[in-house]
């Protein structure tokens, strides 16, 4: 399992070091450079051999090709013992690989030689990187735009391939001194009866047999003087991929389809199944780069789908688990009570994509001993915590539609386009509870709102109001918000058992010049830029 990636000057990425768990998900707004940190990986682990070609201009940091890229990753374990040369010289020695660096330069003051794959044993030693010690490590790499119709063809770089060409190694071992296994000659011998049907001759149509006999005659005049007696034939199977005709075939009430036929959605769950079934023939040693696997899905069988990741990752038998990388938009991907596993990036444009830096506190262990709390407070709506640029807590349903409404109706504050996030925490606990998540989490662009007189013996033994205030991230209303409107508009009703309504008619109604000055505390913090220290 990797442990630790380092990416310097690799496209939006200046600096950029993560600490990885079995699971990984990387959060954050579109191009915040979530999909460069799976390239990067995939560049390093990848099928092909890294080399010049896999990089060109636009790879570097702000294009700026006098810098040296660098991928690195570490391993928890070390990986099988291989062959390879050592950097300092003194001949090829044996390496237990603990960690593969690739760096890229086109700055020859900065580097030796444009293009550097190296591996490192646990005591520090370089040694000039193999393809042998990159087999090791298998790595799937599925892109967001997925080419499913692609993915489901029998080639060496898709998944389904893969699998069936270690299946036709399998088949074709033979014993010492045998041309062939003795399934393949068992296979070659079956296959007679059902070849002479094929090549049946049919009177008066055009059959196999006729376009065969045509062709090879045709290919026997076009190519008659090559030194090297070429030859062609015609097969029903191919006899150097015994399994390359395989199909998958879809079944449905309608019939039977080819799997080219069916809906996305399905399609997506066919190319997942095959990476689960990869994983498990495997053993497990392999890690998954995919982005955004909620694509084509329904929440259900979203959510089904990240049950099935942690299962992967963290299997109940005592094998090693498959190590997931994604990237996600969707609260299903997300859960409270595995926050350690997730990294929320942003950029900006000094230091390029940057992660929120999460308490040291954010355990698995913490997390579990807060596991019922967590599980009352948070539901989908509110994980969209995770995904918000900025963030605005607020008690009830009554100051969220409120809030929402003003934005949207009196400050022209487009809250989905500036990705903002009104959270309703389910009265003044919730707010101090949320507050604390986003120290721990390290989100420090958020405002909380609540009343002066609710819930007083409220414990805020964190001290999340008193730092709300003082980073001037919080608005503490007198009494409660019924009170507090109905004290500024007297002539205006506010019922308790329609407030919600009450509260949408009055941000809707009232007049801009009328909107109460301590509400302005929110709309600055809502037009202020994002802070991009991400220390709290």
């Amino acid at each position: 399992m990797i442990t630790k990636i380092l990416i310097e000057n690799f496209r939006s990425i200046k600096n950029l070091e993560l600490n990885t768990n079995g699971l990984c998900s990387l959060i954050g707004p579109n191009s915040a450079g979530k999909t460069n940190i799976l390239k990067a990986l995939d560049i390093l682990l990848g099928e092909i051999y890294p080399t010049e070609r896999a990089f060109c201009k636009d790879d570097f940091f702000k294009r700026d090709e006098n810098q040296q890229i660098c991928i690195q990753v570490w391993f928890e374990d070390p990986l099988e013992v291989v062959k390879l040369t050592k950097c300092s010289g003194g001949g090829k020695d044996h390496c237990e690989p603990i960690s593969f660096r690739l760096t890229h330069t086109k700055n020859e003051s900065i580097s030796f030689g444009a293009t550097k794959f190296s591996v490192f044993d646990k005591f520090g030693n370089e040694f000039w990187g193999s393809g042998e010690a990159r087999d090791q490590l298998s790595f799937v790499y599925i892109p967001s735009d997925r080419n499913l119709e692609r993915q489901m063809t029998i080639s060496k770089w898709t998944l389904f391939g893969k699998i069936l060409r270690k299946v036709d190694e399998c088949f074709r071992k033979k014993e010492k001194g045998e041309n062939y296994s003795r399934l393949e000659e068992k296979f070659r011998e079956a296959m007679k009866e059902p070849k002479k049907i094929l090549e049946s001759d049919i009177e008066g149509e055009l059959s196999y047999k006729k376009f065969k006999d045509e062709f090879l005659q045709v290919c026997e005049d076009n190519t008659r003087g090559l030194t090297s007696n070429f030859g062609l034939n015609l097969e029903i199977y191919d006899p150097l991929f015994y399994y390359k005709t395989i199909q998958i075939i879809g079944k449905e009430e309608l019939g039977v389809f080819n799997i080219e036929e069916l809906g996305s959605g399905v399609q997506n769950l066919v190319l997942l199944s095959l990476f689960r079934t990869y994983a498990k023939l495997m053993k497990n040693k392999v890690v998954l780069a995919i982005e955004e696997p909620e694509i084509y899905l329904h929440p259900q069988a979203q959510r089904k789908l990240y049950s099935s990741f942690i299962g992967l990752a963290y299997p109940k038998n005592k094998e090693p688990g498959t190590q997931i990388f994604y990237t996600t938009h969707n609260p299903n991907f997300v859960n409270a009570l595995r926050a350690d596993e997730s990294t929320i990036l942003f950029k900006n444009e000094n230091i390029g994509t940057y992660k929120l830096e999460r308490s040291p506190n954010v355990t698995a262990e913490y997390l579990e001993k807060g596991k019922f709390k967590i599980y009352t407070h948070f539901n989908t709506e509110r994980n969209e915590l995770f995904f918000a640029k900025k963030v605005i807590l607020v008690e009830g349903d009554s100051d969220k539609i409120l809030f929402t409404t003003l934005c949207k109706e009196k400050w022209d504050i487009d809250i989905d386009k500036e990705c903002v996030s009104i959270i309703e925490c389910g009265g003044k606990g919730g707010v101090i509870y949320f507050i604390g998540v986003c120290r721990l989490l390290g989100i420090i662009n958020f405002f909380a709102v609540w009343d002066e007189d609710s819930e007083k013996n409220c414990d805020d033994k964190f001290g999340s109001l008193k730092c709300a205030k003082s980073m001037e991230k919080g608005l503490e209303i007198q009494g409660n918000l019924e009170k507090f409107l109905k004290d500024k508009f007297p002539d205006k009703i506010f019922r308790n058992k329609h407030k919600v309504e009450d509260a949408y008619k009055w941000a809707l109604n009232v007049d801009e010049n009328e909107i109460p000055e301590e509400f302005n505390k929110m709309k600055n913090f809502l037009l202020s830029k994002e802070k991009k220290n991400n220390k709290t």
